[in-house]
């Protein structure tokens, strides 16, 4: 679909919410803390050059009530046609980890759609997940609003090389299904994937080993680009 106007930086924002560091778990806590540097930076990179606005949800005040408060903020600005979300948490096949702990992803549709009316709920549009297992919660996005979602089919492993360039193509006016195409390097994801796999094997999770697989799936809008309005995407009655 080709859009009849595309949107202006100033009528798109963008919410990040950047939540690995949990307290009291000092595993890995040095790993962790640089991802969450570097997902930060791309978030910024991002806001800085293709947003009016961009909203961050870090360390204790990453819960899901403060991000469900963000996106209703976001959305009924009437100035504002697109939020979009940048989601870098802990993730299962069930639930996302916040700052206050674990939700279902049930919970977190029915918590958007009771905070935010139809017309708000209309002006979500994308989310890009770096969670674990997020192609489970891509329905929970859609059915909260949302018009596409990316997220990874097992325990994600290749942020470091595939974020800035899924990024970098949004930003570039890329469609989302482009940008995943893009950033889903066979052999950069193949070579990340089998070093996390043989750590996991190493320290005796092969459960975890075996569930390896950073490959990205697309749920929704995948022609979607950052210029789209979603308002103008979809009916004007969305899905209970």
């Amino acid at each position: 679909m080709t859009d009849v106007a595309v949107l202006e930086p100033r009528q798109r924002t963008l919410v990040q919410l950047v939540t690995l560091l949990r307290p009291g778990r000092d595993t890995h806590r040095g790993v962790y803390r640089s991802i969450e540097w570097g997902a930060e930076r791309c978030g910024r990179v991002l806001a800085q050059r293709s947003y009016g606005a961009r909203v961050l949800l870090h360390g204790s005040h990453a819960t899901l009530a403060a991000l469900v408060s963000v996106l209703d903020e976001a959305s009924a600005d009437a100035h504002v046609h697109a939020v979009d979300l940048l989601l870098n948490p802990h993730g299962t096949t069930r639930r996302l980890w916040f700052a206050d702990g674990p939700a279902e992803a049930d919970q977190i549709s029915s918590m958007l759609q009771g905070a935010l009316d139809p017309a708000q709920r209309r002006r979500l549009r994308a989310v890009f997940s770096t969670a674990c297992f997020g192609m489970c919660h891509t329905d929970t996005w859609l059915r909260a609003g949302f018009s596409v979602a990316v997220g990874s089919r097992g325990i994600y492993a290749d942020g470091l090389t595939s974020l800035p360039l899924l990024l970098r193509g949004w930003a570039r006016g890329l469609t989302v299904e482009e940008c995943v195409r893009r950033a889903d390097s066979e052999r950069l994801r193949r070579r990340a994937d089998i070093v996390a796999s043989r750590y996991y094997e190493r320290t005796g999770r092969l459960a975890d080993a075996e569930q390896v697989d950073s490959h990205r799936v697309v749920d929704g809008a995948r022609t979607m680009t950052i210029g789209s309005d979603p308002t103008t995407w979809r009916p004007s009655r969305l899905p209970a």
